[in-house]
């Protein structure tokens, strides 16, 4: 409910994407405030006086940039409640977590991959970075023997779909060698088993992989409802 529950702010599936919905107080749709083949998550904050919604959402970027970086990845955007203004806050090919504060004029970004290392920083409700905070120490980590996994891409057996992986080798892995090969799957339909931030790479799939074998995970076909 917003503007002393003169109007609602509705996610929805209607048109076969999730997407954000301005209402009146009796229901009925005023606007649709978002829209086009990609997934909104949540909603992270609404500044009412502004008449600005600040969301999370995935699969923009895969559709609007060169680098199709991975669908799922998460970003931070804001749009009036009218529908324009659309903004990315938080750009780069990194999946992302945030906090934004209660005034609605900052956010700390944290943003990661599987294979890169985590980094930390303040922004302004504008997208403006205003300053690094952290990036994680993982230099003790490295000593021990570890190393990244590899991301990749294929192509679904469409020929058209690109399906976005994580292969995770032993530590001591030699290309001489053979290996066999293990696919993890958890199809879901709620998740699929694809790590797609470091956070989430410490886990089962990279600890498999040190028995000798080589782990890959996949996302499914159909059965996350991010895509």
């Amino acid at each position: 409910l917003v503007k002393n529950g003169e109007e609602i702010i509705e996610w929805s599936e209607r048109d076969g994407w999730a997407h954000l919905y301005l209402h009146d107080k009796e229901g009925k749709v005023k606007n649709q405030i978002t829209q086009g083949p990609w997934h909104i998550e949540d909603v992270v904050s609404i500044d009412e006086d502004k008449r600005v919604v600040y969301f999370s959402a995935n699969g923009r970027e895969n559709i609007n940039s060169n680098t199709k970086e991975d669908p799922y990845y998460l970003h931070l955007y804001k749009v009036n409640f009218d529908g324009t203004g659309l903004q990315l806050l938080n750009s780069g090919n990194f999946d992302n977590n945030f906090s934004m504060n209660d005034k609605k004029n900052y956010f700390v970004n944290n943003s990661s991959r599987v294979n890169a290392t985590p980094v930390s920083a303040l922004y302004s409700a504008e997208g403006k970075k205003l300053m690094d905070l952290e990036t994680a120490d993982l230099t003790s980590l490295f000593a021990a023997g570890y190393k990244f996994p590899e991301t990749f891409k294929v192509k679904a057996d469409d020929g058209i779909t690109d399906i976005f992986g994580v292969m995770y080798k032993p530590y001591d892995f030699d290309s001489t060698k053979k290996y066999p090969i293990i696919e993890y799957v958890y199809p879901g339909p709620q998740t699929e088993s694809v790590n797609k931030s470091f956070s989430k790479g410490m886990d089962r799939i990279d600890r498999l992989a040190q028995l000798g074998f080589v782990v890959v995970t996949i996302g499914n076909r159909g059965g996350h409802p991010a895509r």
